[in-house]
């Protein structure tokens, strides 16, 4: 007999940590209601980032590195906004929001910070280089001198 009671206080403690489903799915539905998750926000291999930047027409191709690294190439048609300037998050809140955003740096670490920053201040399409220009010059993928 002790031991059914024993087996009843085990499930009804263990009831009481499981989540309540229709909570959790409450939850569900309102992250996927928020704009932020609408959002688009990818991290892309060399090929698919030059694919798909070349059938986004209206695209902005945005290098987030120094000058200095610029200096030594760019992707072509880049727009160079240097990511550790003071002024990195002004010039990014002047862009136009509505526009598909293609993002890289020299390895992908501040254009990740960058672009978690845009879809944070609203941007709805952001894609990051996986691997940043390092890896599209690894690729064999076309740079240019600035």
């Amino acid at each position: 007999m002790s031991m059914n009671l024993t087996t009843l206080l085990i499930l009804l403690s263990l009831t009481g940590c499981s989540p309540d489903k229709k909570e959790a799915k409450t939850e569900t539905e309102t992250a996927v209601a928020t704009p932020q998750s609408r959002a688009v926000n990818d991290v892309l291999e060399p090929a698919d980032f030059k694919q798909k930047l070349a059938a986004n027409t209206g695209a902005v191709l945005l290098d987030v590195r120094t000058p200095e690294e610029v200096a030594e190439g760019a992707l072509p048609g880049a727009v160079n906004i240097n990511f550790n300037a003071p002024d990195f998050k002004e010039k990014i809140a002047a862009l136009d929001k509505t526009k598909p955003y293609f993002v890289y740096c020299k390895v992908g670490g501040r254009s990740g910070k960058a672009a978690t920053l845009m879809n944070e201040s609203g941007f709805q399409e952001v894609h990051n280089l996986k691997g940043g220009y390092d890896a599209w010059v690894g690729q064999g993928l076309a740079v240019e001198k600035k």
